[in-house]
């Protein structure tokens, strides 16, 4: 007998990696060879001498950003801002 929610079969739940993990992973593998089958042009991608993927930034992260450096920007701009 099969259980209800054992996993296997028509009925079962299928639980998925979160896109954006799986999306981040996807990235963090890309090759040069990678970008020239997506269309750019190998002139460009000759000119790049490391191929570097980065993390989405959280609103808290910018603020931090913005405000926290001795030479931040909000500190230069006090008007501005």
């Amino acid at each position: 007998m099969l259980e209800t929610g054992s996993g296997i079969g028509f009925g079962a739940t299928v639980k998925a990696k979160s896109d954006k993990a799986s999306e981040g992973e996807l990235l963090a593998q890309v090759e040069p060879e990678d970008l020239i089958k997506f269309g750019l042009i190998p002139e460009f991608i000759g000119r790049l001498p490391v191929v570097a993927t980065l993390n989405e930034l959280s609103e808290e992260a910018l603020i931090q950003i913005l405000k926290e450096p001795k030479n931040a920007l909000t500190k230069q701009y006090p008007g501005a801002v």
